[in-house]
This record gives structure tokens, sequence and C-alpha cells, in this order.
């Protein structure tokens, strides 16, 4: 395939260097230059194709703090004729990624269209009169060289269609809505074609062709959106409940771009027809209003899309009898995941370079702080030029990453290290609370606690749970410090027992209960005083707040 030839019909640039200075030091963003270029293209068919755009260059600082400058489009346009004999002019948004495409009639249409880029820049010529001229005429000659550039365009595209001519079925005003909604009618000499082009040859009927003559434009690119997706008859019974233009129901409504009819029709693809033929039953301007809010955001070049291959099987999950219309088909598409993509114009790729250069000054700085705990001449201080040695770099970080690595070391050695002596000084205390416990239960077990009864201390844990049946109480759970803590029980001369006693080391008795956790002056009487005796006279203390000593006292200074 021949590749395709191109020819400058007009290049205009200028700079302002005192600009770019004051830009450099002073203002992140300043402009500091423009250009416009008239590129002829031939494209390999035969036709030719125009593009103008309007160029700016802009002034960035780095996170290094060295300037950068990079020239940017805000406009990007074009003209070129179609195989069917019809000029199009496309502009595109280089911030926001929007398309518009429409259709040319007329030659004040092509005028507008460059008089305006090259307005825009004699505007900023005359803000900037010191600029200087790299390419082009003087600023006094623009416009002369902007008019034989525009003859020239008109020499490559050729002629203009003429409206009525292409369109015999539509009248002059209907010229400036969008190129998709007017199409069906192109070369169309009656109504019948354009059921056809609307709505398919297989598809068509009289009905259907009535309908097309008697319904404007708008509410017909509606109902051709259900094309292939539901029987033919279904839009001709929708049809006939709207109401003419003469009626008054004209719908005025701003027609839909080609993101949205695309983005409806993919939904409408996926959906049920049940559903859709709910849909069809509504008033036009309402279901067309929610779809298009619908599609905003699945069909969106720039913003997070959803992900309509699920639309099928949420639908099913719901119900389709749950789904009754538009507006809950569109609360369906607005819950799908998202799909995030992504539009990389010339300015996203200057903010991930600086972006870039913002990690690499951080770790820069993060090296030079290490260093300086490191022995004097181990390493070297870095500076921006040096940091952006690759080998440097790849060295220093390996520094840093091996200066990590001991740190961590040395941390878990000490974490370890005090584990370690956590664990022996607990196993030191276990081994002197199991001493005290032995000696105090030798010198406690079988000593007479008071006339007709003595202390008896528990040596396992299925005595402790047979005590706690006796008396029901939860001593049967303490089986855990057994060894540690003595576990003694007030027992009389039956072997009955009476009183359960537990004893700590670091607090003495905390806790002298009877049957159901009564105290002991309500379990034993006045004999519980000569207990708690019997335990002073053996040198055991008692805890300011044990459980069960109401109403018994203790000796003066004995806690």
């Amino acid at each position: 395939m021949p590749e395709r030839t191109e020819h400058v019909l007009l290049y205009i640039k200028y700079v302002d260097d005192a600009l770019a200075e004051q830009g450099v030091t002073a203002v992140e963003g300043a402009i500091s230059g423009i250009s416009l270029r008239i590129l002829a293209r031939a494209l390999p068919d035969g036709r030719t194709s125009v593009a103008v755009s309007l160029y700016r260059r802009v002034h960035r600082m780095r996170a290094s703090g060295k300037a950068f400058h990079y020239w940017t489009s805000e406009k990007l346009t074009s003209m070129a004729r179609t195989k069917k004999d019809l000029v199009v002019l496309r502009e595109i948004d280089r911030r926001t990624g929007k398309s518009t495409t429409r259709h040319v009639f007329s030659e004040t249409m092509v005028e507008s269209w460059i008089h305006g880029l090259s307005g825009t820049l004699q505007s900023w010529m005359r803000s900037n009169p010191q600029a200087r001229r790299l390419e082009g005429p003087d600023p006094e000659g623009v416009d002369n060289a902007v008019d034989r550039a525009i003859a020239a365009i008109r020499e490559h595209i050729g002629g203009l269609p003429n409206w009525n001519n292409r369109f015999p079925l539509l009248k002059d005003d209907w010229q400036y809505r969008a190129a998709s909604v007017y199409l069906p009618y192109l070369d169309a000499r009656d109504h019948v074609q354009v059921a056809m082009n609307l709505f398919g040859v297989r598809a068509y009927r009289r009905p259907l062709a009535r309908e097309v003559e008697r319904l404007d434009i708008s509410t017909l690119s509606w109902f051709a959106m259900f094309r292939g997706l539901v029987p033919v008859d279904w839009l001709i019974d929708a049809m006939g409940t709207m109401k003419t233009a003469d009626g008054g129901s004209l719908m005025r409504e701003r027609s839909l771009t080609s993101l949205q009819r695309r983005g409806i029709r993919s939904i409408l693809r996926r959906t049920p027809q049940p559903v859709l033929r709910r849909i069809l039953k509504e008033p036009v301007h309402q279901a067309r209003r929610t779809l298009a809010d619908a599609a905003d955001c699945t069909a969106h070049r720039l913003a997070v899309t959803r992900d309509l291959d699920l639309l099928p099987e949420i639908i099913a999950a719901r119900g389709q009898r749950r789904v009754r219309g538009s507006r809950d088909l569109e609360h369906l598409v607005r819950d799908l995941p998202a799909i995030e993509r992504w539009y990389d114009p010339r300015g996203r790729t200057a903010q991930r370079v600086m972006q870039g250069e913002i990690v690499a000054l951080w770790e820069m700085e993060h090296y030079n702080r290490e260093i300086r705990l490191l022995p004097e001449g181990t390493a070297q201080v870095a500076d921006w030029g040096l940091w952006k040695d690759e080998a440097f770099r790849t060295q220093a970080l390996g520094l840093i990453e091996a200066r990590r690595r001991e740190l961590m070391a040395a941390f878990d050695r000490e974490r370890h290290e005090r584990e370690e002596a956590r664990r022996l000084a607990l196993v030191a205390k276990q081994a002197e609370r199991h001493q005290w416990a032995l000696q105090t239960a030798a010198l406690l077990d079988g000593r007479v606690a008071a006339p007709g009864l003595r202390f008896v201390v528990a040596r396992d844990a299925e005595t402790l749970s047979r005590w706690g049946a006796v008396l029901n109480n939860c001593i049967g759970g303490y089986a855990g410090e057994l060894e540690l803590d003595v576990f003694a029980a007030v027992c009389d001369a039956d072997g009955r027992v009476r009183l359960n006693l537990q004893i700590t080391q670091s607090h003495g008795v905390e806790q002298i209960l009877g049957n159901y956790n009564r105290d002991a002056v309500r379990e034993l009487g006045e004999a519980a005083q000569h207990v708690v005796d019997g335990l002073v006279a053996m040198d055991i203390s008692f805890h300011p707040d044990a459980l069960g000593m109401d109403g018994l006292r203790l000796p003066q200074g004995i806690d």
C-alpha cells in the first residue's frame, strides 16, 4: 500500500524568548510560543485531507529544579472528503479527548474554522509584541497568508456538496444537526428508502414507511437503536403512539453524541427482549435521557467505564420482571464493576516525568541522610548530577538496602535477646512460685484449722474438680495454677469440705469461700475466725480485698 504524501499549506511559528526566561524562573506552565500549521495529505485512494493544528510552547519545572519545555496542541482539526462525496470536519480536544464530527455544506464554515484558529494565534502575538518569528510571515501578513491557505484548501478539498441535492427530503435548517442523525436521508428520494436505511431492508413494512414520514428525525434515530433487537411490529406499535410535530411533541433535545449512541446500543444488545419492550412503552424523551446517562459511564474515552459483559448475568440474577424500565436498567449499569481507561497526552507524559524525578529526589535525600550515620569516607555524598548516573544510583541504592538489612538484623537480634531475657525471667519466677507453693503446701496440709476442722491441700486437678462440684463453685477452673498457688480446703471430722481457699505468693489468701461462694462466717460461724487466726499463726498473709472475709478480723499489723 503506497504511503500518503504531505504538503504544507501554511506554517506560522513565533516564540517569546523574554517570556520563556521569565517562565523558567517564576511561572510554572508559562506559554512562550505558538504555532499554526495547515497540512494537506494525499490519501492512497486519491482523496485529500487537510489537517489544521494549533500548538503552544509550555514551560515546566522538574523536581530537580531544572526547567524544560515542550510543544503541545490544544485542538486537532481536519477536513476530508468521504467516499460518499461528503465533506467532514472533525475536531479533537486534546485535553478532554472529545471528538466532534460534522458535515460541511457552506464556505462560511470553512472560513470561520480557519479564522478562528488564526485569531487565537494573532491574539497571542498582540499580547506578546516581543515575540520572535521562526516560521511564516510577519505579523502584518498573517491575514493574507491565511486567506491564501483557505484558497488552497478549497482546491484540495474541491467543491462542497449541495444540501438540497443530497438531502431532498429534509429542510435547510437540518444541516446543522449531528451527521449521524441525517445520514439515513442521504440521496433518498422517498421515505421507503429512509425506512430501509434506518431499520434494514428485511424489516421494511408499509406502516413503517408511513411512521418514518410522519415522525421527526430525533425520534426516528431513537427507535433505530432497537434495529435487529426486537420485532419490527413492536417498533411500529411504539412509533404509532408518538404524536407528530404538528401536535407539539417534536423532540427538541440535544442530539446524542456518537459515544452515547454507541454506549446505548451496547446496553440494548445485552438486554432481554421483555425489558426492551417495557422501555419502548416509556416516553421517548424519558428513556433516551436515562439511557444516555447510563451510556456516559460506559462509552467514555477517558473516565471510568463499566464492564457491560456482566449485564446479562446481573439481569438474570435480579430477574427480568424486576427490571421495570430504563431507570432500573441504568441503576444496574452504574453498579457494574468499573474498568479504568488511561488517556496519555503530552502533558500527562510530562507529569509522569516530574513524578519520577520527585521519587528519585526523595531517594537521593534519603541516601544522603543514611550515609551520615556511616563511618566517614564509607560513601560519597550525592548531588543531582551524580544521582542521575545509573551506575552510581544502583550502587547507592544497593548500599542503602544493605544498610537496611543490617539494621533489621540488629533489630531482630535485640528483639530475640529481649524475648529470651523475658522468658528466662518468667521461668525463674515460675520456679520461685513453685518452690514457695511446695513449702506452703507442706506447712499447711493436715494442720488443725479449728476444733473439729483441718486443712487439706489439693495435689491434682481431679481434687479441685471434686471440691468445685461439692461446694458448687469454680475452683476446678484453677487447675492451671496448681503447684504455683496453693489451693486448700477446710474439712470437718467426717472429711466433708466446708471452705475453699486460694493462697498466692504475692497476696496471700485471696479467696476463702463456702458453698455457693458464701462468706466463711455464714458457712462456719465463729469457727471461721479460728481458721483465720490459725493461718495468721503460720505467717500466711491476707489480701486486703480477699473474698469471703466479711465479719472476720485480722490482728493489728496484719494485711
